[in-house]
This record gives C-alpha cells, structure tokens and sequence, in this order.
C-alpha cells in the first residue's frame, strides 16, 4: 500500500515510488563545456525538480548530475517527471532526460533512503534513452490503463547489484527528440532556436550553444577550404 502523503515518509520504513532522474549527455557537455558550466547547468535542474514538486513529492538528494526522489505512488512518479520534462523544454539548449522509477520498500534515515528499491531505480534510469523513463513490474501494474498501452516490455533483466532478475517497461516523456543532438558536444538538444540552428549540405543540425555552433562552423569552413 503506497502512502497517503509526502509527510509520511518521515517514518523510517515505507513504501515508495522512487525516481533517479538525470540529464542525457552530461559527460558530453562537460567534456566540452568544462566543470564550471557543468556544475552550473547540474544547479539549474536541481532548481527545476525542486519547483515543479507536488505534495506527494519529496527530493532526497542530487547525485552529479541526477536528481533522487521519492513520490507517494507510481503515478504521481510519473506525472512529477512529465511536468520536470515540460518545465526543462523552455530551457534553450537544456539536455534531454532519462529516468528510471521503482516501486517498494525504503527505509528512509535522517533524509536519505535506502535499500534495493533506491538501487534498482538507478539501474533502471541508466538503462533508459533520451526522452525515455524504464520502470519494473511493480510502477507498471500501478499506472493508468493509457500509460500502460503505450509502454514497450524489455523483458526479464539481471541489474547489477539487483538480486533478481526483473521486469522492466520503457515509457516515453519526449523521444521525439532523440534526433536533435549537437554535433559537436553529442548533447540532445530539445528546443529548437533559429540562431542557433545551421543548415549544411541539406541537414539542419541544433546547437546547445553559440560556442559549440562556431566550433561547428569552423569546422565545415575547414573541410572547403
């Protein structure tokens, strides 16, 4: 039985809906655009999870670039992450998400929680693509009838530090997008901006910034010259 409210999970063992939520080509950004911007860009989607929390919603604690919550039902998961992908999307340039929720005990201490619930969310959001949420059995068989018809099975997997094999769905937030990625830093790039759009050779390709454009652009002034 899930909890009634976000309050509850101040007890010490609960049931949850745990999400690890990251960001799609973070290494590739930070190789590219250095510790600082990396750090700053980590900051700025800390700040969008925190502001778009219901009340069934708790953030735990970042992790780099990921984000850990716990939310009182696998359907208010889910919608905690519909509106993280819509509130991100306004953002020029913001890398697309990936997510991994499961459902099940935690024990939750001092503000942090624990358990193999925690860790098979993780491995699930690791698993996912782009614009891509994996779930095991327990957040599927929990979700509305729509969301449920538009899921994909993986199948039975062995996770890494998971005891047992477990079902797992994928559900796509946005992988419409998945073909938006600079060609430079290999971020997915999810909003579109003209000025930062450059045409070659019949291919439109997107930039997450006015510095990997240019790079871009000397490049091709490179290859005809």
């Amino acid at each position: 039985m899930m909890l009634s409210a976000a309050a509850n999970f101040e007890h010490a063992d609960v049931e949850a809906a745990v999400v690890f939520v990251d960001m799609s080509g973070f290494t590739a950004f930070t190789e590219t655009h250095g510790d600082h911007s990396a750090a700053q860009l980590a900051e700025t989607f800390a700040a969008s999870a925190t502001r778009v929390l219901g009340p069934a919603d708790e953030v735990i604690k970042t992790i780099g670039d990921a984000v850990l919550v716990v939310s009182e039902s696998p359907a208010t998961a889910v919608t905690f992450l519909r509106r993280l992908t819509a509130e991100i999307s306004r953002v020029q340039g913001f890398p697309m998400l990936r997510a991994g929720i499961a459902a099940g005990p935690v024990v939750k201490r001092r503000g942090d929680v624990f358990g193999s619930t925690v860790n098979t969310a993780a491995r699930l959001a690791s698993l996912a693509q782009a614009g891509q949420i994996v779930v095991n059995e327990g957040v599927a068989s929990a979700l509305p009838a729509a969301d449920l018809a538009a899921m994909t099975a993986l199948g039975s997997l062995t996770l890494r530090n998971v005891g047992s094999p477990i079902g797992a769905f994928a559900l796509d937030i946005g992988t419409h997008h998945r073909e938006h990625v600079d060609p430079v830093c290999r971020m997915h790039v999810a909003t579109g901006v003209r000025e930062l759009t450059i045409t070659h050779a019949g291919t439109s390709y997107r930039f997450c910034s006015t510095a990997c454009m240019q790079q871009f652009a000397q490049r091709i002034d490179g290859d005809t010259t």
